[in-house]
């Protein structure tokens, strides 16, 4: 009796183990940093390093240290931390062109609305992106840049790309949409 529950029980341990299917996992996002494209991500583009490069604020101290100005409309909202990456690459035949994401954890999807829909915080002309990372993202061209603003889940995003070159635009949008697609 007790060899066959052995081996009743060894069945079942096989069989459990052959239906379980091997499929990849996503990283788990632990901080707003984890979202940020590492070095190379997305092709053509390389992480800045030193102190310029980027930062990390986890309270609305480091915060106003990192802005200096405007943090109130992130400490209105919500604030929880905080990370800015600049990455360096090409757009057509233009090359060390700098692009400057800024990731907002603001704690709920309801916060980083209120972040976006701010109205100290207002685009002039704002136009849709082609291929938006969320339903809440616009995108605006100034003389010698474009910039994108979205929210999706507790997180809000600014992306600055200098360049006014039409392909800069495409570009935000390949790095707005790598990061949405890390956003659970």
């Amino acid at each position: 009796m007790k060899i066959i529950n052995v081996f009743i029980v060894l069945v079942v341990l096989i069989i459990s183990g052959c239906s379980k299917k091997d499929e990849p996992t996503q990283p788990t996002v632990v901080s707003t940093q984890d979202l940020l494209p590492r070095d190379k991500e997305i092709s053509n583009w390389s992480k800045q390093s030193g102190s310029d490069g980027g930062w990390f604020a986890t309270n609305t101290t480091q915060l106003q240290e990192k802005i200096d100005g405007g943090f109130e409309l992130f400490a209105n909202h919500g604030f929880v931390e905080a990370a800015m990456q600049k990455y360096s690459g090409t757009v057509n035949t233009q090359s060390n062109i700098d692009l400057e994401v800024q990731i907002y954890n603001q704690g709920s999807q309801p916060n980083s609305d209120g972040v976006f829909d701010d109205p100290n915080n207002v685009f002039a002309n704002p136009i849709t992106p082609n291929n938006p990372p969320s339903p809440k993202a616009q995108i605006t061209k100034d003389i010698f840049s474009y910039t994108m603003k979205y929210s999706k889940a507790k997180y809000y995003l600014r992306l600055t790309i200098v360049s006014n070159d039409d392909k800069a635009q495409e570009i935000l949008e390949v790095f707005a949409n790598n990061i949405a697609a890390k956003i659970k």
